[in-house]
């Protein structure tokens, strides 16, 4: 498996106190897998992978990257006189973390725009 990012980058980029040491391996490693992942080619170097990385392997130190979520909201009822707040999510979605956000856009030349299931072949 490629290794795009590693835990003396990550101290190098986001100082050595984004995540407990004994977190830090692990963590690097759950960013190198989002990156493999996500078809991000692992022979391409460009320092907006390198960050992304970074930001990825926060991510997983904070246990953001593969987190839980609830989701987008498909209706929200609130009522005024003895409070009354009501939330319902969509199925299958899930909120999206600011640091995602950084990190799609830092990527945006190497994700497809059809999820990492999907392939174009060109013709030989």
């Amino acid at each position: 498996m490629a290794q795009f990012i590693t835990v003396e980058e990550v101290d190098a980029l986001l100082g050595v106190g984004w995540a407990l040491p004994d977190q830090k391996a692990a963590a690097v490693m759950q960013a190198n897998d989002w990156l493999f992942a996500n078809a991000v080619p692992p022979d391409t170097d460009d320092e907006r992978i390198t960050r992304a990385g970074a930001y990825l392997a926060r991510m997983a130190a904070k246990g953001e990257l593969y987190a839980s979520s609830k989701g987008n909201i498909k209706r929200k009822r609130v009522k005024g006189d003895t409070v009354e707040s009501e939330t319902e999510y969509m199925d299958g979605s899930k909120p999206v973390a600011g640091d995602m956000l950084y990190v799609r856009d830092l990527l945006s030349a190497w994700l497809s725009p059809y999820g990492s299931g999907v392939r174009l072949l060109r013709k030989l």
